[in-house]
């Protein structure tokens, strides 16, 4: 797959494929934008292009076996980082600095992507800035992150950013359509309806990584029904929150929980504040507004108090946090009030 036909990131696609046609190349990107919007998919799109033998136009062929290696992550020269129990530790830099010593194996580059490039902790981070500062002439590494106001201000400092946006509903139904299409071809899936595609897109908030999860018609009656316990919490009794709690703890996409309580919450905030919700919008449209309007009576200063809990919840994963009890306390914190 050529880096042209990176859809729904036209200005960084652009900036991608000049930098590879002009041959200046930064030796570290940051690809910063929301979760699932193609950043990873970039990175390695943005290497196919630099590591293509057999290159067409100034882009990848997709077919030479540097391209296939790529795409499958078994390229020699190139070295994918991810976190581990929610952190990226000092032993993983440690793996990068000693990849990046070596020269090339087969291309011009070794490459490095970093995915979640904000849950470096603290050691590795500054291990990391070390290697930033003076990486090796054939080094070339790219962060990806959607909080990178998380990482190291000397870090950022080190990187060219690219920015990347929230994909438009019908970018993702195309993107849908069109994986579909290559899965029937290699059979492995059926087609889905046009009708469960397009709530996926709704559903998704643009993002990829969401819209393929609300494609499957079981997670969307899920996540209606998860939805539907979380706004009546404050008319249920505690044992419905304990509940509500046990339910979310043990569901494995913790980060598609958070996105869905903060739309939700933004969304009460607007009904409170007597504002429109607006039905075209991604997620607004999902068909919830009875519901947000209903929490709504909680009143803005709660409603506000219930994000901050949200957020700071969100933020301590990763941390020695007990999970389960974090949300017995975030939940029954809504029936008592105590999320003021």
């Amino acid at each position: 797959m050529p880096l042209s036909d990176l859809l729904g990131q036209d200005q960084a696609r652009d900036r991608l494929f000049d930098m590879v046609n002009c041959a200046r190349v930064p030796q570290t990107l940051l690809f910063a934008g929301p979760q699932g919007v193609g950043k990873n998919l970039a990175a390695k799109l943005l290497a196919q292009a630099l590591s293509c033998r057999e290159p067409v136009n100034g882009d990848a062929c997709g077919r030479c076996p540097a391209c296939i290696q790529i795409q499958r992550q078994l390229y020699p020269d190139m070295l994918l980082i991810a976190a581990e129990n929610q952190q990226i530790k000092i032993n993983q830099v440690t793996e990068i600095q000693d990849f990046i010593s070596y020269s090339p194996l087969v291309g011009e580059r070794r490459i490095v992507i970093i995915e979640d490039a904000h849950k470096l902790n603290e050691t590795a981070a500054n291990a990391l800035l070390k290697t930033l500062e003076e990486p090796p002439p054939a080094a070339l590494f790219m962060l990806l992150s959607h909080r990178h106001h998380l990482l190291l201000a000397t870090i950022l400092s080190r990187c060219l950013r690219l920015q990347f946006v929230t994909l438009a509903p019908a970018i993702i139904e195309e993107i849908l359509k069109l994986q579909e299409a290559e899965a029937e071809t290699e059979e492995e899936a059926g087609m889905s309806s046009a009708e469960v595609r397009a709530a996926a897109a709704v559903w998704s908030g643009g993002s990829m990584g969401r819209a393929r999860f609300f494609q499957v018609e079981e997670n969307l009656v899920w996540a209606r029904e998860f939805i539907g316990k979380f706004s009546r919490l404050p008319r249920l009794t505690i044992l419905a929150a304990l509940d509500l709690a046990e339910m979310t703890a043990q569901f494995e996409e913790r980060e598609l929980v958070f996105f869905l309580l903060r739309s939700f919450l933004h969304d009460a905030l607007l009904a409170d504040r007597g504002l429109t919700i607006d039905r075209g919008a991604a997620v607004s449209a999902a068909g919830w507004s009875a519901e947000a309007a209903a929490f709504a009576g909680l009143g803005e200063s709660r409603i506000l108090a219930i994000r901050q809990r949200l957020l700071a919840l969100e933020r301590a994963q990763g941390i020695n946090v007990n999970i389960k009890l974090a949300f017995d306390a975030f939940f029954t914190g809504i029936i008592f009030g105590s999320a003021e």
